[in-house]
């Protein structure tokens, strides 16, 4: 078995500890707003899931995109009922919980290939955005 000399050791040791400490100071000092979640995340995979709920996917290409959108869709859900983005204990984590159920059910109709069910899902998809956006989104 060969060893390492501790001088190598020791410099080596002492990069990662720098590393570590960077990392943690690089760490963003605020989480996303709802603003941010929705422009990154929410429309983005909403557009994509309207798109198809209107025309179903053709390829396993779309489907595929479908399926990601439907995912990032039910983790911006999960994201809108964490810490200062939380509106009210109520309502608002009533549609965030909506909107997440409903990204699954797309995620469902997505993996099956359903295309009856990705419409239906697209739209309640949009009826959940809809009220939300009434009831909360600046105008």
């Amino acid at each position: 078995m060969r060893r390492i000399p501790i001088a190598l050791v020791v410099p080596a040791a002492a990069v990662l500890v720098t590393v570590a400490a960077t990392a943690q100071q690089e760490a963003p000092s605020a989480p996303a707003t709802v603003k941010g979640v929705m422009v990154t995340m929410t429309v983005p995979a909403s557009d994509v899931i309207f798109d198809a709920a209107s025309e179903p996917p053709k390829d396993h290409q779309q489907w595929v995109a479908v399926r990601t959108s439907a995912l990032m869709l039910a983790e911006s859900g999960k994201l809108l009922m964490t810490g200062e983005r939380v509106k009210d204990g109520t309502t608002w984590m009533e549609m965030a919980r909506a909107l997440v159920d409903q990204a699954e059910a797309t995620l469902k109709a997505a993996e099956a290939r359903n295309g009856d069910a990705l419409s239906k899902a697209g739209d309640d998809v949009y009826l959940t955005c809809e009220t939300c956006h009434a009831r909360y989104m600046d105008k």
